[in-house]
């Protein structure tokens, strides 16, 4: 005889799916802050590269066009943490000719924070010469250090007077000053 019985597919009782439930959300609870420390690590690092990248675009654009380039806020913008632009002055014999905007970086991250650390006093901005070394507004050489932060990770863009661009980070670089060091040379 024969007969067509079906097996029996075990499941999941209320209990044991309550337990997994349970398990999965105090592995979840204890990752979250790695998981944000990541991301704010991730954020710092994109937006310092971005940022070396406009520094590098702006020092070979003031060469290249023989012109004066400026990294500077954003229009209407005090600082630097919403982003930033590359301008470069009209051209030379070109009376009454607009700033050209040759880049312009927005890092869309609400937590990314800009701190400009400078020779030159009260200015937002870094302007390079047409030999590529940054100059302030009274013409000196300028160095400047940009810390860039969000959530407690930090990075730093170091900007030499002849140009030269360097990061850093503070906790692993023994030369990288924190954000309450002094001012660059």
């Amino acid at each position: 005889m024969r007969t067509n019985a079906l097996p029996v597919c075990g499941g999941l009782t209320l209990a044991e799916l309550l337990a997994s439930l349970a398990i999965l959300s105090v592995l979840a609870a204890a990752g979250w802050p790695a998981y944000t420390g990541l991301l704010a690590r991730q954020t710092v690092d994109q937006a310092v590269d971005r940022l070396a990248a406009s520094l590098a675009l702006a020092r070979s654009m003031a060469m290249a066009r023989r012109v004066d380039v400026a990294l500077q806020p954003l229009d209407g913008r005090q600082d630097l943490d919403q982003g930033w632009q590359v301008v470069a002055a009209s051209e030379a014999g070109a009376a009454g000719a607009a700033a050209t905007v040759l880049s312009v970086v927005e890092p869309a991250a609400p937590c990314l924070r800009v701190a400009l650390r400078q020779t030159a006093r009260g200015s937002h901005a870094v302007r390079f010469t047409a030999v590529g070394y940054s100059r302030s507004e009274q013409g000196g050489f300028q160095a400047a250090t940009f810390s860039l932060s969000c959530r407690g990770a930090q990075r730093q863009v170091r900007l030499g007077a002849q140009g030269r661009i360097r990061l850093c980070t503070p906790e692993r670089d023994s030369d990288c000053d924190a954000a309450d060091g002094p001012e660059p040379p």
